[in-house]
């Protein structure tokens, strides 16, 4: 009989221990969990990738995998868009996070994407769901193996990537695309070197047109007051701001210009403009430019 117990202790034991063990492991791995990842290449070879995140708020830090080695413009915000501190070794990001439900992560990287004459070709190894937006009038022309889904939205290709290595291999036009056809000979027979002495023709009359009309014509910064009172006076700071350098300012520089103001307060005035349709950002190589809009 006391045999019999004292193995009924020792299964009780052993039954406690996978149990404690299990619910650590179950814990490691419920630390986050990826809503949603996106990758958005430009004409330039640029990637810019975004990612939500949903994380346990008990941890005090997270980890996942970077794309690549070479990333810029990291930002890295919890669920209250606040700035929230990382570090960066090698391939993997850690983010800290305690009490942080949600996690949005974006940045910038040149690494992923590499051109040979005419093709360009993305390639990426992702550990998760991701989905690709080719530049604009991408053509196709190599895939490793079929996306889970292709789609286009706007004359632009989107990719649905499971977890796996990828090559995408894609060529962009010369021209925009119009879908006009010519049956007597298509616009690629003309001589290379008319098309470069229009292009530069077209090209010059168009710069001189628009540098007259933006000087006859600037950002009626009072009409834009006017029409939105509800405006801090940061708002209004950074508008006139805007005006005053001809409608248009890259990002380093308002922050350069409103020191006092914190680097998260800057990125929500910002945004809150571009809402407002006040102001659109775009995307100059690794840096965003805000302008005014007309």
């Amino acid at each position: 009989m006391k045999l019999y117990a004292a193995r009924g202790v020792s299964s009780c034991f052993l039954l406690l221990f996978l149990f404690s063990s299990l619910t650590v492991i179950a814990a490691c791995e419920s630390r986050f969990q990826v809503e949603s990842a996106n990758l958005t290449v430009y004409r330039d070879g640029l990637v810019h990738l975004t990612q939500t995140l949903v994380v346990n708020e008990t941890f005090p830090a997270v980890t996942l995998p970077l794309l690549s080695l070479s990333v810029e413009n990291v930002i890295v915000l919890d669920e209250n868009q606040t700035l929230l501190d990382y570090e960066i070794n090698g391939l993997n990001l850690t983010v800290f996070t305690l009490g942080a439900k949600g996690v949005f992560l974006e940045y910038d990287t040149i690494s992923l994407t590499r051109k040979e004459a005419e093709v360009w070709t993305l390639i990426v190894e992702n550990p998760y769901n991701l989905t690709v937006l080719l530049p604009e009038n991408s053509t196709i022309v190599y895939l490793s193996k079929m996306p889970t889904a292709i789609d286009t939205e706007n004359s632009k290709i989107t990719l649905s990537l499971f977890p796996d290595y990828w090559e995408i291999s894609y060529i962009l036009p010369l021209f925009p695309q119009d879908g006009s056809t010519d049956e007597d000979g298509p616009w690629t027979t003309i001589p290379v070197e008319y098309l470069i002495a229009a292009a530069v023709a077209v090209t010059a009359v168009f710069l001189s047109a628009f540098i007259l009309f933006r000087r006859k014509r600037g950002p009626n910064v009072e009409k834009i007051l006017k029409s939105h009172p509800q405006l801090m006076q940061e708002d209004r700071d950074v508008i006139k701001f805007l005006a005053e350098k001809e409608g248009k300012a890259f990002e380093a520089e308002i922050r350069e210009r409103f020191p006092d103001i914190p680097r998260t307060s800057l990125w929500r005035l910002v945004r809150r403009l571009e809402r407002l349709e006040i102001i659109e950002v775009k995307k100059i190589g690794l840096e965003n430019r805000v302008e005014l809009k007309r």
